[in-house]
């Protein structure tokens, strides 16, 4: 795939540039548009209870959500996007269907993520979140409050180890029902 061909969605661009595409810092001399008539004001959104959700991609459309934790990049590096991206294909999914949260970049609670995203699956790949109630990488599927729970290893780890891939499409099978 070479990175030249590369078409996105309206959709995938707005998530990727939604909030801003240039960083303005006070003091630059940046001329204003001229107005011709005054905007009447809006009221501000009511605030959340809950701090928004950061460090997330994707729809969430089947209420799956794939927690990794990269310290080095927004989500995951190309070789893991790539993976993770044949593993959602095999199981007959995109990255529409998925929440994927990297908790490195995301500051709310294992439980606020939950309650947000509702989800029905959770995979915790990698992550070391000490509100997690299972043991890392044990690949076992576990019921929770109205979800399923596996933990496994890094995509990298797993992307290298044949072993690891078996365990991982046997948990998938087991929580999608494949």
């Amino acid at each position: 795939m070479s990175f030249e061909n590369i078409q996105l969605t309206d959709d995938q661009l707005a998530d990727l540039y939604g909030k801003q595409l240039v960083i303005v810092e006070k003091g630059d001399n940046i001329p204003k548009p001229e107005t011709k008539a005054a905007k009447p004001t809006i009221a501000p959104e009511p605030v959340a209870a809950t701090a928004p959700l950061q460090g997330v991609t994707g729809k969430n459309k089947k209420q799956f959500v794939w927690l990794v934790e990269e310290h080095y990049f927004p989500y995951l590096n190309d070789a893991d996007f790539q993976f993770l991206g044949d593993v959602l294909t095999a199981c007959k999914m995109n990255m529409e269907d998925i929440a994927l949260v990297n908790v490195a970049n995301n500051r709310n609670h294992f439980d606020e993520l939950v309650q947000q995203l509702q989800p029905k699956f959770i995979i915790a790949s990698g992550v070391q979140v000490d509100a997690l109630p299972i043991q890392p990488a044990d690949y076992r599927v576990q019921e929770q409050q109205g979800y399923l729970l596996c933990s496994i290893d890094t995509l990298e780890a797993i992307r290298t180890d044949k072993s690891k891939k078996s365990k991982l499409w046997l948990a998938l099978k087991q929580m999608l029902g494949l």
